[in-house]
């Protein structure tokens, strides 16, 4: 299976729900459910946050700068929760329309809207970060594939 050239909502929720049933295979403590999801993607969003931190921390002279490659995978994370909350939950809109977006503190913050909100302004927050940080749609499409690639095999592992 190759990456995506452009954001298909049909074909990459269908990749979400080949790892999200490896997943549900695999012996764990825990069963996968909405509100884990939710509590998963809300801890990514932490991880893009920090990885962003450079460009909203105002109080801070001393952080790092931007590293592309780790904001595309924590924001490939955060796709990748999103779509199991969405597959599971099954209530979304899946059309894109341009939604301005004018900062990357905008762009975070619509993220942060999960539990009520996936429409055009999830995606248009996604397009805004990796647009940030010098990546293409395709870009960021092929961390996103290589994340669930890596998820599919090792990650499902009984062992991780």
């Amino acid at each position: 299976m190759e990456a995506l050239k452009k954001f298909d909502i049909e074909e990459l929720l269908k990749r979400q729900a080949m790892l999200d049933k490896k997943f549900d295979e695999k012996e764990t403590a825990r069963k996968r459910t909405a509100k884990r999801i939710k509590v998963a993607y809300l801890a990514e969003l932490g991880e893009l946050i920090q990885e962003l931190k450079n460009e909203w921390n105002y109080w801070k002279n001393s952080t790092k700068k931007i590293n592309k490659q780790r904001v595309l995978e924590e924001l490939s994370d955060c796709l990748h929760f999103l779509l199991s909350y969405l597959n599971l939950v099954e209530k979304y809109c899946i059309d894109k329309i341009d939604y301005e977006i004018k900062d990357i503190e905008q762009a975070i913050i619509i993220l942060s809207e999960i539990d009520w909100l996936f429409n055009s302004r999830i995606y248009n927050a996604m397009e805004y970060i990796f647009n940030y940080v010098g990546a293409t749609e395709e870009e960021f499409l092929e961390i996103h594939h290589m994340v669930w690639e890596r998820n599919m095999g090792e990650r499902t592992k009984e062992e991780y």
